[in-house]
């Protein structure tokens, strides 16, 4: 690649603690940033979805600035509407909204306030927690890196350095 350097090569426990650390963070991230989604009276209805497995459901907690009339819909990925719900609000009310789902597949939401700002604090709780699973992943490999780490700096202590002048 462009010109020789004088760089020791990685140690695999660094390369482990580096991933380690990563997969945390970034798992870390991905759960606890949360955003909640500012719609404006004047925008379209409010839609987004995921991909479902059985058991899991949707949370969403809606705060709407004005009184008006809230509309939920939860479609499947045929357009079938599974649930809908309109619910008169006043202003600065919370309504929470909870959805199960019962069978694997892909599920849209739509959230209308019909006119008036709103927050919403949407989530998506899974049954068998799989999106957990970078948590102890990234912890065993910083883990095992972590160890490793501790073994090469006891293996270069206990190393000896031997020179010799050669006589030819």
């Amino acid at each position: 690649m462009g010109g020789g350097g004088a760089a020791p090569k990685m140690k695999m426990s660094d390369a482990l603690i580096l991933t380690g650390t990563t997969l945390l963070l970034g798992a870390l991230f991905m759960h606890a940033w949360v955003v909640p989604i500012t719609v404006g009276g004047d925008e379209p209805p409010y839609q987004n979805g995921a991909t479902m497995m059985s058991g899991d459901s949707f949370k969403a907690a809606i705060t709407v600035e004005n009184d008006t009339t809230l509309r939920l819909i939860l479609m499947n990925s045929e357009g079938e509407i599974l649930d809908s719900e309109s619910v008169v609000m006043i202003a600065g009310q919370t309504h929470p909204v909870r959805w199960e789902i019962t069978e694997s597949g892909y599920y849209t939401y739509e959230i209308d306030t019909k006119g008036s700002a709103a927050t919403l604090d949407v989530s998506v709780d899974r049954k068998y927690h799989i999106d957990m699973i970078a948590f102890p992943v990234g912890a065993l490999l910083l883990a095992y890196g972590l160890y490793q780490h501790d073994e090469s700096e006891e293996e270069e202590e206990t190393e000896l350095i031997l020179d010799a002048v050669l006589d030819v």
